[in-house]
């Protein structure tokens, strides 16, 4: 006999398990199944090792619109609240760091840092400040301005910036879930789904191993592979995946907090920048962002790889300039030999002038691989989350998240608006007063 719930997620990573945690603790769901084909929470996108641990927006992406900036900042302010509340005790989420900024080098990047800051950045972060003095830059950042040209001229936007450890918000989000004796609430590592299937009172689910189960609703919060599985549903003809994988390079410790360096607005991955690590033990640079084949790091799947084949990826990397530019240089990057000494000429010595070659050493224990969405029809790269259907339709009981970088920061602002669809079609109650004695107010939508 299959297993029965209300509703199942497919993916324990920020996303997928801070919508788990919403059911459990703000409404009256009565069975809850989390689905998790790794041995643990947060082993993935989620995992500090393989992003860059930066809560977004901290004012520094210059490649977010205005209106992006303030919708994912409402969700990421979210995270402090969570992790000062009972419900963060006891997990090392959250740390401040002694500065945050966004630089720019030369007289065109410095222009276009002063438009960006007066009316993307200011308007958003009102404590932000435009700085080109290069002593109170060196206050901040020495090595930001030691070693560097006299005559290079040079500006940031001061800002503060946090580092979330987002595997260890997804651990705790699953443990407060998982608390409620209440209700039957159900967690299966080592599970792999394979094939969902629309049934008449709802979706049944068949693992890798041989398992079945039922949910009345399904949340798919699978990284690189929720499109794939929304597709089995009719969902998301429209888009195809453009797998990019992100590597690092690493020196030792000579930034204090994040520095972030300038890319145009709308471009769907950040320019290189250089960040404190967790435990202060080095410094890390990039991520750089080369195509793959691979959905996950070191795990080639050439099923998932065929079956995602499209011309509209190489159509789209050639076709757009800009996003050519940045695959052929991280291309060169990612070179044996040569690609590192690329990246130490042209990126890390941007940020550390006085970095010696010697210094700059690969990273292969960082790093990830991230699904960015293209559309088929506009060749639009999405820049940020998107959830499958993008229209509620009657009678479609999934929400399908696609939720690269800055995914995790906006986690709990996208399973609130995942938790709004689950209470609506399942009749089931919301929680308004204890959620906002926590979080403040309720999201906008």
């Amino acid at each position: 006999m299959i297993d029965v719930y209300d509703v199942a997620i497919i993916g324990m990573g920020a996303v997928g398990t801070a919508t788990g945690f919403l059911l459990a603790e703000f409404t009256n769901v009565q069975s809850l199944l989390f689905l998790e084909k790794e041995n643990s929470v947060g082993r993935i996108a989620s995992d500090r090792r393989t992003n860059s641990q930066t809560r977004h927006p901290f004012g520094g992406e210059l490649n977010y619109t205005p209106e992006v900036m303030k919708t994912i900042k409402r969700y990421s302010d979210m995270i402090p609240s969570y992790a000062n509340s009972e419900y963060g005790r006891g997990h090392d989420i959250l740390k401040r760091t002694k500065s945050g900024m966004v630089l720019a080098v030369g007289k065109n990047e410095k222009d276009y840092l002063r438009k960006k800051f007066h009316d993307t950045v200011k308007p958003v972060f009102p404590d932000a400040e435009l700085m080109e003095n290069r002593e109170g830059i060196a206050k901040l950042e020495p090595y930001i301005v030691r070693g560097r040209k006299k005559d290079e001229d040079i500006g940031i936007i001061k800002l503060q910036a946090d580092m979330v450890d987002f595997g260890e918000l997804a651990k705790s989000f699953q443990d407060n879930a998982s608390k409620h004796q209440d209700k039957k609430i159900n967690v299966k590592f080592n599970t792999k789904v394979e094939q969902i299937e629309d049934v008449p009172d709802g979706y049944d689910l068949r693992t890798k191993n041989g398992e079945s189960f039922s949910a009345r609703y399904v949340v798919v919060s699978a990284g690189s592979y929720t499109l794939s599985l929304a597709k089995q549903l009719g969902l998301g003809g429209d888009y195809v995946a453009f797998p990019v994988a992100g590597k690092f390079f690493t020196s030792k410790p000579v930034i204090n907090g994040k520095v972030y360096t300038f890319e145009e607005e709308g471009v769907p991955f950040a320019a290189t920048h250089a960040d404190r690590e967790w435990d202060g033990a080095v410094t890390r640079y990039g991520p750089t962002a080369t195509p793959t084949l691979m959905f996950e790091k070191n795990k080639p799947d050439m099923k998932e790889f065929i079956d995602n084949l499209d011309p509209v990826l190489l159509d789209t990397i050639i076709s757009k300039k800009t996003i050519r530019n940045i695959m052929l240089k991280n291309i060169a990057y990612s070179l044996p030999v040569v690609g590192r000494r690329l990246f130490w000429k042209y990126e890390a010595r941007k940020i550390v002038p006085s970095i010696p070659y010697a210094d700059l050493k690969p990273a292969p224990e960082f790093g990830g691989v991230r699904t960015v969405g293209i559309n088929k029809r506009t060749r639009e790269l999405k820049l940020g989350e998107f959830t499958l259907p993008e229209v509620p339709q009657d009678g479609v009981n999934i929400c399908a998240n696609m939720a690269p970088s800055p995914g995790a920061s906006g986690s709990l602002g996208i399973a609130y608006k995942n938790v709004l669809k689950i209470t609506r079609a399942l009749g089931l109650d919301f929680d308004d007063e204890k959620f906002t004695k926590v979080f403040g107010t309720l999201p906008a939508v």
